[in-house]
């Protein structure tokens, strides 16, 4: 079985369509009319999904504006996203990850880098994550 090359972007996008999929499975999301600041929130995820999705756009700062939107006004649905989001788009987003975090995320990425086209992220991902942080 070949490896697939790594995509952040792609990965990005998934786990953002995901996040998607399950915010409107719940209230208020599933609601019709939606109240305003719940339906200004979906649209503005629309909107990055939209972008990520356009090889040619430069998200990274919407994607920084949206993830400060969710943990200031949603924060009971942040731990429903994958946390690679945070690091796929750094800046501000980095503020919500602890450095610990942070570091096996550095770890995940010199990897990558130095396994080339030969990289297993999920596996590399587990065994990196699974060790102790002490």
């Amino acid at each position: 079985m070949s490896n697939q090359i790594y995509n952040a972007r792609h990965h990005t996008l998934i786990l953002l369509k995901d996040f998607l999929g399950l915010l409107q499975q719940g209230s208020p999301f599933n609601q019709e009319p939606m109240p305003s600041d719940e339906q200004s929130f979906v649209d503005q995820l629309q909107g990055l999904i939209a972008a990520l999705q356009d090889p040619a756009a430069q998200a990274c700062f919407d994607g920084q504006d949206w993830l400060n939107r969710l943990f200031r006004n949603f924060p009971t649905l942040a731990p429903h996203l994958g946390r690679e989001v945070l690091w796929y788009f750094g800046g501000d987003a980095l503020h919500f990850m602890p450095d610990a975090e942070i570091a096996k995320f550095q770890l995940l990425e010199e990897a990558l880098y130095q396994a080339g086209e030969d990289f297993d992220y999920m596996a590399t991902k587990v065994a990196i994550f699974s060790k102790d942080s002490s």
